[in-house]
């Protein structure tokens, strides 16, 4: 019996929630065919994203454990990477920003597994940051989540008035983004806004999920996990996205960052290789949710491409679940991964027209 047809005959006999919980997010990668694998080709240049892949590399690098995998393995360096002249990091970063996680898609029906950047959170306040975790709902439409949101983060701003650095993993990305067109007077605060893995202009297996997901997924009864009506797997439509885009897009003014995932063959999770393979028709520099591409905010900051899928960047599943540990590709330094983007983030800020709203301190004299 296939995945497919276990997870549909789970149903039938009342598997466990877990169980269920576990089968339904890997649905899309599961009830894929796998074609042949193509070659990855060279990585087009971007036009309209400034490169900032040199100073994340540093910075990134200088924070791996002594245990990490060299850092050529983490980081692609998949052109030149280009000095962009940013000055040295201020220090005491953890006095002077506050850290926010958004999660993503289904991320709330499954935080009994195992909850996204849960790892880095802990380490993050080890070194000093304040760092809070805004739930959405996981099959809640953008929309929705993104009122959710201003309640959350308006409840925040009197009990601590820092700039606050956004990391919002995959759907969250969205989530967040409508946030900021909606809610301006709550947000003015977001020094900046990080994609990880975020699906800026969505994904085309929301249009091939599209009519599976209605039928068995956006309804189905699971703990702790609102139900969806459906269209919230329209907001991961690629036309949707850029037709937002196309109408929203001078509205963001805060600073947007991309952390783009898109492992080699050999990083890619046996539960997400199906999808990935499919994605590969469309480009094989996916994650298995998403191309490389369309996790990266128009206009925005690039700050690097990472070797990892679209689970292993942000979910410590197999810390969080060692019996389950031979699905997942881990490996991956989460917390070096968000130390130094918010290093990066702030020689940008520093340089920046936002620098004297944020209260920033101007950047150091050569």
């Amino acid at each position: 019996m296939g995945w497919c047809e276990h997870w549909r005959s789970g149903l039938r006999r009342g598997a466990s929630i877990t169980t269920l919980a576990t089968c339904s997010i890997l649905l899309v990668a599961a009830c894929a065919k796998e074609p042949i694998e193509p070659d990855r080709g060279p990585w087009p240049a971007l036009t309209g994203v400034r490169d900032l892949r040199a100073s994340y590399r540093t910075a990134v690098c200088s924070r791996l454990p002594a245990d990490a995998p060299p850092c050529d393995e983490i980081l692609f360096r998949t052109s030149p990477e280009v000095p962009d002249g940013l000055t040295a990091p201020v220090a005491d970063l953890a006095r002077r920003y506050r850290i926010v996680f958004v999660p993503g898609f289904l991320n709330e029906c499954l935080e009994g597994l195992a909850r996204p950047f849960s790892d880095v959170e802990e380490a993050l306040r080890v070194g000093g940051f304040r760092v809070d975790y805004l739930q959405v709902s996981g099959r809640g439409t953008s929309t929705a989540n993104a009122d959710r949101l201003a309640r959350q983060l308006g409840a925040l701003l009197p009990v601590d008035p820092r700039p606050v650095v956004v990391f919002a993993y995959s759907k969250g990305l969205l989530d967040v983004l409508e946030l900021v067109v909606r809610h301006p007077e709550v947000t003015r605060p977001i020094a900046a806004v990080v994609g990880v893995a975020g699906a800026a202009y969505g994904s085309p297996l929301a249009d091939t999920m599209d009519a599976l997901y209605r039928r068995w997924f956006a309804s189905l009864p699971l703990a702790g996990c609102e139900r969806g009506t459906g269209e919230e797997i329209e907001d991961l439509q690629r036309h949707v996205r850029v037709g937002w885009w196309r109408r929203h897009g001078s509205a963001i003014t805060v600073p947007l960052f991309s952390i783009v995932a898109a492992p080699n063959p050999d990083r890619v999770s046996p539960v997400v290789r199906a999808a990935y393979l499919t994605l590969s028709r469309t480009d094989p520099r996916n994650d298995g949710n998403l191309v490389w591409e369309d996790q990266i905010a128009p206009g925005g900051n690039l700050l690097g491409y990472v070797n990892a899928d679209h689970l292993a960047i942000a979910v410590p599943v197999a810390h969080a679940l060692p019996v389950m540990a031979p699905l997942f590709r881990d490996g991956v330094p989460r917390t070096a991964l968000i130390g130094g983007a918010v290093e990066v983030i702030d020689r940008v800020l520093r340089t920046s027209a936002t620098a004297s709203r944020l209260g920033l301190p101007d950047p150091p004299r050569p």
